[in-house]
């Protein structure tokens, strides 16, 4: 299976305007307390970033890793709501580490889709492209992207490339 990279960020886009979430850093907590859900947090470095507890096959205890940089933790954050939105039930158990590992040795192991999904979901819902289409004149700087969308300078770049690419598309139209 293929990831359904258009569907996870019209899911996002659609979150956002349900949520009513029109301002920039995206407020993750609206979305927690929407849901319902119970937040702990784990100070321990070693452990996981984050994620989202089921009792009784539903969403109900979201886990995230304070040791974190604050972006990471709100990228995660993000992520594990795109599980929920997408309703990816019964997910692949995903380890970076080996996935890591395993880049190192070339066996071609990647990500499974749903996680691919998850991330275009949370790339989208903390770095929404209409709202990015606003900071043409800051494209050049994206140290203060980040700080503005409160995301990574690699998922800063990546949102900036990628609004590249569709504007280049729309002019070849």
């Amino acid at each position: 299976m293929e990831p359904n990279y258009s569907f996870a960020r019209n899911m996002a886009r659609k979150v956002l305007k349900d949520y009513k979430l029109s301002e920039v850093p995206t407020n993750l907590t609206v979305i927690f307390q929407g849901l319902h859900l119970k937040y702990i947090e784990l100070n321990d470095a070693s452990e996981i970033d984050g994620a989202i507890l089921e009792i009784e096959g539903k969403p109900a205890i979201a886990v995230l890793n304070r040791a974190r940089p604050l972006q990471r933790q709100r990228f995660t954050l993000a992520h594990d709501l795109g599980h929920i939105f997408l309703e990816h039930i019964r997910r692949d158990i995903y380890d970076p580490e080996e996935i890591r590992e395993s880049d190192l040795q070339s066996s071609g192991k990647t990500k499974p889709p749903k996680e691919l999904e998850a991330d275009a979901f949370a790339a989208e819902l903390l770095v929404p492209y209409e709202h990015l289409k606003k900071y043409t004149a800051d494209m050049n700087n994206v140290d203060k992207l980040a700080g503005i969308f409160l995301v990574s300078k690699q998922a800063m770049t990546l949102a900036v490339m990628n609004l590249w690419k569709r504007a280049a598309k729309k002019t070849k139209s």
